[in-house]
């Protein structure tokens, strides 16, 4: 047989087997998922007049123009019946896997923005500083993001806050709201503590570091009287007075930590976000 001839079939015969071993791949790979229990109903709850002078009063909204309270419903973008796991570092791009090798490593992803509300909680409240300037910090007593360890060293909350000092961009890690020591770990990307930030045109990702923060720092601390809150280690925004900031939120499993396995599969959780305004003036 002609040399060419028998080249030509050995690499035809070669690619069969590389197609049939990565379908082998997709189909054999299990993916977590995650109930939530939240849904439309729960109240976002902003204890937030917290001001120690007593000047100023934290108010939310889900809607720019109001009416502003200190509750509003949450109002969610999709209404995702669980989270599937999603990877991002910045917000703006989504990618979920789609591939792994036989040790159980992601090897490819696919582009899921235009799908990211099937997958995440996400929606957007308003937050309003009535009659003078204050900074914003999570109400650490009434936040609530489930309780269940596993469920929380595997999720991030994501914000994107834009107010009139412009955008910026929270990550956060929820290791620090609850038992997480006992949570299952199991690596399924190549590098630890990272996430996907970009892929290639056949979906070969790129990773960067894990960019999410403890959000036990962005706690307001509970004052000597009620509804009155002391700074915490930082803020997420400084508002002036009757100034409104649009917080855009996302609850998802982050895919490349190393929490978001199949144990993490039929948990539930409920969803409460609650802020706590601190008088910028006091501080």
């Amino acid at each position: 047989m002609n040399p060419e001839i028998q080249k030509l079939k050995h690499s035809f015969w070669m690619s069969v087997l590389w197609i049939v071993l990565l379908l082998a791949v997709v189909t054999g790979s299990t993916y977590a998922w995650f109930t939530f229990a939240g849904r439309t109903s729960t109240n976002v709850t902003p204890m937030g007049g917290s001001i120690s002078e007593g000047d100023s009063v934290l108010l939310i909204s889900n809607a720019s123009g109001g009416p502003f309270d200190k509750t509003c419903n949450l109002v969610l973008t999709g209404n995702p019946e669980s989270l599937s796991p999603i990877s991002t570092a910045d917000l703006q791009h989504f990618f979920t896997a789609t591939a792994q090798n036989k040790e159980g490593i992601t090897v490819l992803y696919q582009n899921v923005d235009g799908r990211v509300d099937q997958a995440a909680v996400h929606g957007t409240v308003y937050l309003k500083c009535q009659n003078a300037p204050c900074n914003v910090y999570f109400d650490r007593e009434n936040l609530n993001l489930g309780s269940d360890g596993q469920a929380l060293a595997a999720m991030r909350l994501g914000l994107r806050i834009t107010s009139n000092s412009g955008t910026q961009t929270f990550l956060f890690q929820l290791n620090s709201l609850g038992a997480t020591g006992n949570a299952q770990t199991v690596r399924t990307i190549a590098r630890a503590s990272a996430v996907v930030s970009a892929i290639a045109g056949g979906g070969q990702p790129s990773y960067v570091d894990d960019p999410a923060l403890d959000i036990s720092e962005f706690m307001a601390q509970a004052g000597a009287n009620e509804n009155e809150y002391n700074p915490g280690a930082r803020s997420l925004v400084t508002l002036q007075a009757d100034e409104v900031a649009t917080v855009e939120y996302y609850l998802y499993l982050e895919g490349c930590d190393e929490q978001c396995s199949n144990a993490v599969q039929n948990r539930s959780s409920e969803l409460a976000l609650a802020f706590a305004g601190v008088d910028a003036q006091g501080e």
